[in-house]
């Protein structure tokens, strides 16, 4: 009881919110001014604690319940939230590159925000698990391998909005920019590799619960359709079956899919086994998201081809300048 007090009177997620905010403020800053080395030290600082005050919370809540923190919602929204900012960080030490970080902040901002927003729809409750769930070991392994796939797939999301609004501003230099394309590749591998995984132990997890590996179940199903779609954007570029600005399209228009299994087979369908993720509320906001999403990426891709068009003609005036 002492530490449930402590845990609701800390409020570490609202903290981690104010800390997100003002290290994206503070790594825009130190993006748009040339030299802004100690400014992006101080922002990635500033993420850092973040990351500590939301990962007391997780921690917290997970001594409370006994139990991983992804049983509904609101769990999992946290948790996954912390995983885009966590792997952001990671990418960002490997690479050394703010842009991960910039990719991940509004990410994890926008759905800490909602999630505080609609208490109704995503309540905060720590409640008993219903008797399939009662199985920490596979709760753990299937259920965060899961989820941790969606974080990796947001993250690519909000790398491949940056680099549409490259494209829409300035598609040559966009399209010349490799390093910023082979990032986007690596976070979408990341997250192949672990939703393939996820679904394979939740095969296993429901040959265990229900006896029966695979049933084409409404979540099952999405989960399938998710992971051939980004299976079949990294294979398409690797083939050269689209360019780069394919690559960037697809991280996200993909993640529609990853919406479709992770929000709409729970608070939409609201059908199949996976009864005890059900849920409503949320739908004008996901609508409105979904909306002013495919607006946002159907401008970038008239703004691409709109120059392609006006390249060729200028390239066919040089070729023949040479010629002559």
């Amino acid at each position: 009881l002492r530490l449930e007090y402590f845990y609701n009177h800390f409020a570490a997620f609202y903290r981690a919110i104010w800390c997100y905010g003002i290290a994206l403020v503070i790594l825009l800053a130190a993006q748009l001014r040339k030299g802004g080395r100690k400014l992006q030290n101080i922002g990635v600082a500033i993420v850092l604690v973040g990351l500590a005050f939301q990962a007391a919370g997780i921690v917290m809540r997970c001594m409370i319940a006994g139990r991983p923190p992804v049983t509904n919602m609101y769990e999992s929204i946290i948790w996954v939230s912390f995983a885009v900012s966590f792997f952001g960080m990671i990418f960002f030490m490997r690479y050394r590159t703010p842009v991960y970080l910039l990719a991940a902040l509004p990410v994890t901002l926008i759905a800490l925000l909602l999630v505080h927003q609609m208490p109704i729809a995503m309540p905060s409750n720590i409640d008993p698990l219903v008797p399939v769930l009662r199985d920490n070991f596979w709760l753990t392994v299937h259920v965060l391998t899961i989820t941790l796939s969606y974080a990796a797939f947001a993250l690519a999301m909000g790398f491949g909005h940056i680099l549409l609004w490259r494209y829409a501003r300035n598609p040559a230099a966009a399209r010349a920019d490799a390093p910023m394309h082979f990032w986007l590749y690596r976070v979408l591998q990341l997250g192949v590799l672990l939703l393939a995984a996820g679904t394979i132990l939740g095969g296993v997890w429901a040959n265990y619960s229900w006896g029966r590996f695979w049933g084409w179940d409404p979540k099952e199903t999405w989960a399938l359709i998710a992971l051939l779609c980004y299976i079949l954007t990294l294979h398409g570029r690797l083939a050269g079956w689209w360019s780069e600005f394919g690559l960037v399209v697809a991280s996200v228009v993909c993640f529609l899919a990853v919406l479709m299994a992770w929000y709409g087979v729970n608070f939409v369908l609201g059908k199949g086994l996976h009864s005890y993720g059900f849920g409503i509320g949320g739908e004008t906001y996901v609508a409105t998201f979904v909306g002013l999403d495919l607006l946002f990426v159907a401008f970038a891709i008239w703004r691409y081809r709109k120059s392609k068009h006006a390249v060729s003609p200028a390239a066919e005036i040089k070729s023949e300048r040479i010629a002559v």
